[in-house]
């Protein structure tokens, strides 16, 4: 066979391989995530740009950023904090109260099950040194937020007492605002949890 000929072959079958490769991509777009998927699903929010839509475009929009954000491991969601923070919280930020509580009861609240399980699988000595380590977190991520400051002391003594009877029943417990605060303190712990099972 002549290198021409060779090189023309070789092209075409790669030519065939990268359009295989784009029609597979496309078709399993929508079962894929990554960071800047959730980043630029965010900042494109229709009502973002005064395009309030019906409730029902908006439910499906906000279905959609949730689904993509939960298919996130945990190394892209420490990647997503780092890179589009802002964008999220801007994004959470233009949520309706209700649309906020689903935000946080299906991206943060599916820790709170899987961490109390793996708490009560432990041996004693791990369980007490990863609930000590979650409640100094908590604590401080509490402490160092701006409603933190306005906590009343006695406010702050029954949290505080909260977070040492059962750190998952007050997360269970929490306002809304308060869960999505200590989304990652949980989705660190439940690395943790992962970890020292294996």
């Amino acid at each position: 066979m002549k290198p021409r000929r060779i090189s023309l072959t070789v092209a075409i079958l790669l030519a065939i391989i990268w359009s295989i490769v784009a029609v597979v991509m496309n078709q399993t777009d929508h079962l894929v995530s990554w960071p800047d998927k959730v980043i630029v699903l965010a900042e494109e929010a229709p009502w973002l740009h005064g395009a309030e839509g019906t409730q029902e475009s908006r439910q499906q929009y906000l279905d959609r950023v949730i689904t993509n954000f939960n298919r996130l491991d945990s190394p892209q969601r420490r990647s997503l904090r780092e890179d589009g923070q802002v964008t999220l919280d801007k994004f959470y930020a233009s949520l309706s109260e209700e649309e906020q509580k689903e935000y946080v009861n299906r991206t943060v609240e599916p820790y709170f099950d899987g961490i109390s399980r793996a708490l009560k699988l432990m041996p004693e000595e791990d369980r007490k040194r990863l609930v000590g380590r979650m409640r100094s977190e908590m604590k401080s991520l509490r402490g160092a937020s701006k409603e933190g400051d306005r906590l009343s002391d006695q406010d702050r003594e029954f949290m505080e007492m909260m977070i040492a009877e059962d750190p998952i029943l007050f997360l269970r417990e929490a306002p809304t605002k308060v869960k999505m605060e200590l989304g990652p303190v949980l989705e660190e712990m439940q690395s943790r949890v992962q970890g020292m099972r294996r």
